[in-house]
């Protein structure tokens, strides 16, 4: 049994974890108005497409007609124009509206957009916070990030400045007090990695919890899931048995020799979290047709995590448990792929 949990305080209550027997088969269907698809979210009856290289970013499509609805963001340096968006893991409510949390690292700031005035161009439809000659800028390039109730920006970046008194896996950013702390590196791998490979290997995807401010991370190079408190501190850690030991002793390509990459998508409910696992080795880039979604839950419950496996591969995913469905797409491929999966 491929999957072995370990808690933060070492223990590990079982080497199994429960595989499904079923295979879920995806649904391709065209993304007509979409050509470069890199990541997507589910807002309510919503469905919105991150893209690169089109005019603009945000592509917002009807979740049960996939019909296009609109399309906001162009690129510019304007207050609502973008250059590098990255979505959020998460939505906001603002009195009856869902907004979409967006942070360009370029420009150093978090828009909170309403998605139907962004399209109609409606009054009010961005709020802004602005990071420019603030110690959020120590972060470098933000590769995921989500912000908790009590305005703390959590997040994982790629640190160009090793040498720097800072940096670490994951930071915390006050957002009121201008002050930023970092955890650990963790874990630390048994084959010492280059220098400038530190903070590529230890990228991971966040997601925070609806109700509440816990949160969840998925790593990229270690096949661990862990979940933080509000301040991005280790509260436990999900561990599963992998391959081999990640190797990042050569750091001279991108990703580097030797590596195995496992989670690039995670999404989250009220109850479960749910990782997108790719299992490609490096190397070889022998692509399987089939990839998994690990479902565990968020405290330690003593369950084992659930498998689901699902063709064809996709990766970047949503889960969307009030109609069963898992959403997925391939980078700069212009079709989505839907799973319909049973209640358990």
């Amino acid at each position: 049994m491929y999957y072995l949990i370990g808690c933060s305080n070492g223990t590990k209550p079982s080497p199994e974890s429960i595989v499904g027997n079923q295979t879920l088969k995806g649904k391709k269907i065209e993304l007509s108005a979409t050509l470069s698809p890199i990541d997507l979210e589910i807002i309510d009856s919503l469905i919105i497409i991150l893209t690169y290289g089109e005019p603009y970013f945000f592509h917002v499509y009807n979740k049960n007609t996939l019909k296009l609805i609109g399309k906001f963001g162009k690129e510019g340096r304007g207050p609502f124009e973008f250059h590098l968006p990255v979505m959020m893991s998460q939505k906001v409510k603002i009195r009856d509206s869902s907004y979409l949390v967006i942070f360009d690292d370029t420009r150093k700031r978090i828009d909170f957009v309403n998605i139907l005035g962004a399209i109609n161009t409606t009054n009010n439809y961005y709020k802004s916070i602005n990071f420019w000659n603030k110690n959020l800028e120590q972060g470098d390039i933000i590769q995921s990030a989500v912000i908790t109730s009590d305005s703390f920006v959590v997040g994982n970046s790629s640190i160009a400045t090793l040498n720097a008194e800072y940096g670490g896996r994951f930071f915390c950013y006050d957002i009121n007090k201008d002050i930023i702390t970092w955890e650990p590196f963790y874990p630390i791998p048994k084959i010492a990695p280059a220098k400038n490979a530190k903070g590529y290997l230890y990228k991971s995807y966040l997601a925070l919890r609806p109700i509440g401010n816990d949160i969840a991370a998925a790593a990229l190079f270690f096949k661990r899931i862990d979940i933080l408190d509000k301040q991005g501190k280790l509260k436990r850690s999900i561990i599963f048995d992998q391959v081999k030991e990640p190797d990042f002793s050569k750091a001279d390509s991108r990703p580097p020799k030797g590596s195995h990459e496992y989670f690039t998508s995670i999404s989250v409910s009220q109850d479960f979290i749910y990782a997108l696992d790719i299992d490609i080795d490096v190397d070889n880039r022998v692509l399987s047709d089939t990839v998994t979604i690990v479902k565990t839950t968020w405290e330690d419950k003593r369950i084992l995590p659930e498998i689901i496996k699902m063709t064809p591969r996709v990766g970047k995913m949503r889960v969307d448990e009030e109609s069963n469905k898992i959403y997925g797409i391939k980078s700069f491929d212009s079709f989505i792929y839907i799973y319909e999966f049973g209640n358990d």
